[in-house]
């Protein structure tokens, strides 16, 4: 019985290895162990359809001494495998970013910030900032993120957070319920901090992020008759008989499992970093049956670059679409001053027509990204 135990685990081993680019930290180390080997398959991800020079279209390229750039042999044009990208500026290693991202990625109960820096060797400090840049990655893809499917639940709920920047880590003073809204079919969820829990907030959440052509299952909620309007809402039960756990099992699901994982792994968050691990819970749940490491890295690719400052401040601002560019090419900086000026993370609701109209009249074409099943 114990070999075949053992050739259990290595067929379960060699199914899950499958398909993956390191299902293990032995894949990690063995495929990513060099500095190389990550900035080759950064810019594998920049040029899905291998490299072409944006000067001479050259295929062929060569590394420029021991710095993170190459330089097109055709033309002697420099590029770089992190230019453009969230790591853009980055100082630290591109093996440690790749271990920081299998940790945030593959780990069920998530990556703490001191973990982060105790696997990687960095400081704390620097656990923290990593972290929070990989988040500001998903946050981009979860602003784009629509549920739908054949149906949809969706509810409110209040969250215990820290009022004066700190973690609520218990009942008392400086803690406040903070709302968030959350939206839930069989494949995707969207956790969203919200200002309030009225009408307004829940169309604006909607009109975001739900489908419109699915059933939105939800509770007879004075906030939830705002989506009468635009959706098929199939009210299931009643907010005020305390049944609506028994009749809405999935959103309830994903809300005390949100609680959970902020109470076990954070110990308790601030209502200014809610909405970072509201994307980061979203974003995991998302990709929770495929190549999640594969799909984070491609989030750090497909993204731009972000001010350290910015992160620290929660200012960081959600896109309206996806940008709009070729492989390789450069990020349009006018979209992006676009981005910046209309939106924040604290109005994550704002419908698309109206940045439409924006991007209009700046001259601009934006190309929209619907996860809509």
């Amino acid at each position: 019985m114990p070999g075949r135990s053992k050739a259990r685990t290595a067929r379960d081993n060699a199914l899950w290895s499958e398909g993956r680019i390191a299902a293990s930290v032995a894949d990690l180390a063995r495929r990513f162990g060099s500095e190389r080997a990550c900035e080759e398959y950064m810019i594998s991800l920049k040029y899905p359809e291998g490299f072409a020079c944006e000067r001479c279209g050259c295929a062929v390229y060569k590394k420029v001494g021991g710095r993170r750039e190459y330089r097109c042999t055709g033309c002697n044009a420099q590029f770089s495998a992190t230019v453009g990208t969230v790591l853009e500026g980055t100082k630290l290693p591109l093996t440690k970013w790749f271990r920081a991202a299998w940790m945030l990625a593959t780990d069920t109960r998530g990556a703490s910030a001191q973990a982060v820096a105790r696997e990687c060797g960095v400081s704390d400090t620097t656990g923290m900032s990593m972290l929070r840049r990989l988040r500001t990655a998903m946050g981009f893809s979860m602003a784009l993120c629509r549920v739908g499917g054949e149906w949809v639940e969706a509810d409110g709920a209040h969250v215990a957070c820290g009022n004066d920047g700190s973690r609520a880590r218990r009942p008392g003073l400086g803690r406040t319920d903070a709302p968030v809204l959350v939206a839930v079919s069989d494949s995707r969820c969207v956790v969203r901090a919200a200002s309030d829990s009225n009408g307004g907030s829940m169309a604006e959440f909607a009109s975001a992020h739900i489908s419109r052509r699915s059933e939105v299952r939800c509770d007879d909620h004075g906030a939830n008759g705002a989506l009468l309007g635009g959706w098929d809402v199939v009210a299931r039960a009643s907010a005020a008989d305390g049944d609506s756990e028994a009749s809405l099992p999935a959103v309830h699901h994903v809300i005390s499992n949100f609680k959970a994982w902020l109470a076990g792994t954070f110990h308790g968050v601030s209502v200014a970093r809610l909405q970072e691990y509201a994307d980061e819970f979203s974003w995991r749940y998302c990709h929770r049956r495929g190549d999640a490491l594969a799909d984070l890295l491609y989030e750090l690719v497909r993204w731009p670059h972000v001010p350290l400052s910015e992160i620290r401040s929660c200012r960081v601002a959600m896109p309206p679409h996806e940008p709009p560019r070729e492989p390789g090419a450069k990020h349009n900086r006018k979209l992006l001053e676009v981005w910046r000026r209309r939106l924040s993370r604290d109005d994550p609701g704002r419908l698309v027509a109206t940045l439409s109209r924006e991007l209009e009249a700046a001259g601009l074409e934006p190309v929209p990204y619907d996860y809509a099943a």
